[in-house]
């Protein structure tokens, strides 16, 4: 009777996380501006504000920042590089290396993700009031578990 009530519990708590899903999937849907006038999707603006917290970043950094291939991160940096956000620079003296930078553009986009991302902090602040920090700390670790049973799935589905 025990397992079936924390399955059930679980099933419960895997709805309300389909239902944030689509919440966070729909400030970005289809895609949004940012005041740039060119149409960018959710991977791209967060593409667009790590190389922005992380001025010169190469592609396998960036990459393993998003937590994607190399060649995923590739596709996207030259979606970016076409809709003018993003450019490559090359390190003097080593033609190999290329750097990652935000045009005047792309820290358009910027810097309205980032006011977005604090009138949705703004409103966390409000709603949560004193109890923000620890309420933060929670989910935080609640997140991170559940990164971590999503990772032990993946690599179950990947031997089977």
């Amino acid at each position: 009777m025990l397992m079936i009530e924390e399955n059930n519990q679980y099933e419960q708590l895997m709805r309300i996380l389909d239902q944030v899903l689509a919440k966070v999937e729909s400030l970005h849907s289809p895609f949004h501006d940012f005041g740039t006038g060119v149409p960018i999707y959710r991977n791209e603006i967060h593409t667009i504000q790590d190389i922005g917290i992380h001025p010169r970043i190469n592609l396998k950094t960036l990459a393993e920042h998003m937590g994607v291939t190399k060649g995923a991160a590739s596709q996207t940096i030259t979606k970016l590089v076409r809709k003018g956000m993003v450019r490559k620079t090359r390190a003097k003296g080593n033609a190999k290396e290329v750097f990652l930078e935000l045009t005047d553009l792309g820290w358009i986009g910027f810097r309205n993700h980032e006011k977005f991302h604090m009138d949705m902090f703004n409103i966390a602040r409000s709603y949560f009031g004193n109890k923000m920090e620890p309420k933060i700390e929670m989910f935080r670790t609640v997140m991170t578990e559940f990164n971590e049973i999503l990772g032990e799935y993946k690599k179950r589905e990947n031997t089977t």
